[in-house]
């Protein structure tokens, strides 16, 4: 049986200290200037048209991944710049619009639809 081993009454327990303020500041700045390669969600007040721009962009980053391209593949086989393509594999969506990936959904023979409920104003948008 292993030996229990007691903790000393005196001993303090490790306290989590907060970096000082300089260290803070240097880490946000960093993380600001490196959103390129950052994966940004839908914000919980995303409009409908978001939400729609959101999965095209994951469908088009599941193709990639399913059919074993690189980015520069994936970026040659759509005909636009590895850093369009970044775009739309981090899901900048402010920076893309609807049609344009559309049009990347066709350039790669992906069947989609959309779906409009006027009674509500929603939009979704499928990819196969």
């Amino acid at each position: 049986m292993p030996a229990i081993k007691k903790v000393s009454s005196n001993t303090k327990a490790k306290r989590f200290v907060f970096p000082p303020p300089e260290e803070f500041e240097r880490v946000v700045k960093r993380a600001q200037r490196s959103h390129r390669r950052t994966n940004i969600g839908l914000t919980p007040w995303a409009t409908e048209l978001d939400k729609a721009k959101y999965k095209l962009c994951k469908t088009i980053s599941r193709y990639e991944r399913e059919n074993n391209l690189t980015e520069k593949g994936l970026a040659k086989k759509l005909g636009i710049t590895h850093s369009r393509v970044e775009k739309i594999l981090f899901c900048h969506i402010d920076e893309l619009t609807f049609e344009e990936l559309t049009e990347y959904l066709k350039e790669l023979s992906m069947p989609w639809e959309i779906k409009i409920n006027s009674k509500y104003g929603k939009i979704s948008a499928q990819a196969y």
